[in-house]
């Protein structure tokens, strides 16, 4: 059977690439065998497994009340970001419900590089942002609302290691809308090779790993491995500041409890700089660029019955929440 036009691209490059190694090999042999090892490696490396890292709980507010345990696992098969401009790449396992007795609750993964989430254990507000965008990503992709608060547990991981691993190796189909990662074509991976030759002992530390994928090969088309999410979505403003708040539970004449809120917010000019967010047991007010807090209520409330009013004199908002 004669080989298509795909099939002879791709021998010719397997073939240069062979002859370009036997050459490296004679010529060079510390340089051949460095480079070797140093593919081994980090091989080795994106071929790992995923591992836990962080275990967070939150709600699923809609289309029906449950708790969500979202795992935040680490996995070099992930890429990771060259800039803090770049959208962070992630990729997601399918929702898992799970009984235990009367209690019942949903998990399910989220998969980021290593070195992604190394930076968010240096920096508490970037780790913030991984597991919003996580969040963001499970609401899009399964047409969720979700809680806007957050407990990180002092457990990595919700289920068992076994279950994890084969829900992020089994990938759900993607969903629309978000950008695959960018394919290595074999025009650049022999590039790589070609230069590392070439230079000599001036490309001698270079760490790009050079792979032959399956991408190379013509097949059927296929659901792309990383989905991106662009981290412009939920950038981060230095200057946005937590208020100064009084929160109470209060009893009226009747001994009916209610929660009060007063937030001081100097700069604000108008209520309509104001964006208030009010579920059944938490609370979020962000003014863009100024303010942001983010409470979880001591009473669960009736989000219809639900007063508010700002004092331009004051500058203080006021939020009367009746409990459920």
């Amino acid at each position: 059977m004669e080989p298509n036009g795909a099939q002879k691209d791709l021998l010719a490059q397997v073939n240069q690439l062979w002859s370009i190694l036997d050459d490296m090999s004679e010529s060079s042999p510390e340089e051949y065998q460095e480079f070797i090892q140093r593919q081994l490696k980090e091989g080795m490396e994106n071929c790992g497994p995923p591992a836990p890292h962080t275990c967070i709980q939150t709600r699923i507010l809609e289309p029906r009340e449950e708790t969500l345990y979202i795992n935040i696992c680490s996995w070099n098969r992930v890429p990771g970001i060259q800039s803090t401009s770049d959208p962070v790449p992630l990729t997601a396992g399918k929702l898992d419900e799970v009984a235990e007795g009367t209690d019942t609750y949903t998990i399910t993964d989220i998969a980021y590089n290593l070195k992604v989430l190394k930076r968010g254990e240096e920096d508490k507000v970037e780790m913030d942002q991984l597991i919003r965008l996580a969040m963001k990503y499970i609401e899009e992709q399964h047409k969720l609302t979700l809680s806007h608060s957050y407990l990180i547990t002092n457990f990595k991981l919700k289920g068992n290691v076994k279950r994890m691993k084969q829900n992020l190796i089994g990938r759900p189909k993607s969903p629309t809308g978000l950008k695959a990662k960018e394919k290595v074509s074999g025009d650049s991976l022999l590039q790589q090779l070609t230069n590392l030759q070439a230079g000599g002992k001036e490309h001698e530390n270079i760490s790009c790993p050079i792979r032959l994928t399956s991408d190379d090969i013509t097949q059927p088309k296929k659901t792309p491995l990383i989905e991106e999410i662009s981290s412009t979505e939920l950038s981060c403003d230095d200057h946005v500041e937590t208020p100064k708040y009084e929160l109470l539970v209060l009893k009226d004449k009747n001994g009916q409890a209610h929660n009060e809120l007063k937030v001081e917010l100097p700069e604000v000019k108008s209520v309509s700089e104001c964006q208030l967010s009010i579920s059944k047991n938490d609370l979020l007010i962000e003014v863009p660029n100024k303010y942001r807090l983010q409470l979880d209520l001591p009473v669960a409330v009736h989000e219809e019955n639900i007063s508010a009013r700002f004092s331009k004199k004051s500058h203080v908002l006021s939020v009367r929440m009746s409990s459920a």
